[in-house]
């Protein structure tokens, strides 16, 4: 369910789960984000996550180079490729590559949801990108179907124990798929991943480290 308003000549949508704002694209795409909303952020909740209300989703028909979704520190602000143009910019060398697109796209919101729940953690130092990523990554692949996550995990290039110095952000800056790959690997590896986030979301635990 989803009431929608006319706002400065632009249409947007409301949705019922979290407050999520949803501005652009088509009533259709719009109403999709809310469908996901509704059936992921209940499942984030689940595993510690807490998607902060008044988020808001924006679609845009361009990104920079590589990125399929954003979010913005401080703005409560996503913006995300259309659908249709995100399968277009779909790499087909890339971690996901064997994920089928509806899937892919949901998955992508549960990211950036993800990364606006964690903008609320504490980080000791200048910022946590690797942390960020590693949440992002693991609620990501846990929100897929049952296949797709099976897709993704034999498209992996690893299958052996993953130690926490494997996950950096500087290993994350150059090899961002790996990273996916490695963090997922981590999080299934963890007697209880979803205890894991809670540490992270709750600022306890870290992937980052002082930068000298």
């Amino acid at each position: 369910m989803a009431a929608t308003a006319s706002v400065a000549g632009e249409e947007e949508t409301v949705c019922q789960t979290a407050d999520l704002i949803v501005e652009g694209g088509m009533s259709m795409s719009r109403g999709r984000i809310c469908r996901i909303a509704a059936r992921e952020i209940p499942k984030l909740a689940a595993c510690n996550v807490a998607v902060p209300e008044g988020v808001t989703l924006r679609f845009v028909d361009t990104l920079p180079k590589g990125c399929l979704g954003i979010f913005h520190c401080g703005e409560a602000l996503i913006r995300l490729l259309l659908p249709e143009l995100m399968a277009k910019r779909r790499d087909p060398d890339r971690a996901f590559a064997s994920v089928p697109e509806e899937p892919y796209f949901d998955s992508v919101v549960v990211h950036e949801l993800t990364y606006a729940a964690y903008e609320s953690a504490e980080c000791p130092f200048v910022d946590c990108p690797a942390t960020a990523e590693y949440a992002a990554y693991a609620m990501q692949v846990r929100s897929l179907p049952a296949e797709a996550r099976e897709a993704f995990e034999a498209a992996s290039a690893f299958d052996h124990c993953v130690s926490r110095d494997e996950l950096s952000a500087m290993y994350h800056a150059f090899a961002p798929d790996r990273f996916a790959q490695k963090a997922w690997l981590h999080f299934t590896q963890r007697n209880d991943g979803c205890q894991l986030i809670g540490r992270i979301t709750g600022g306890a635990a870290f992937f980052d480290r002082e930068r000298f």
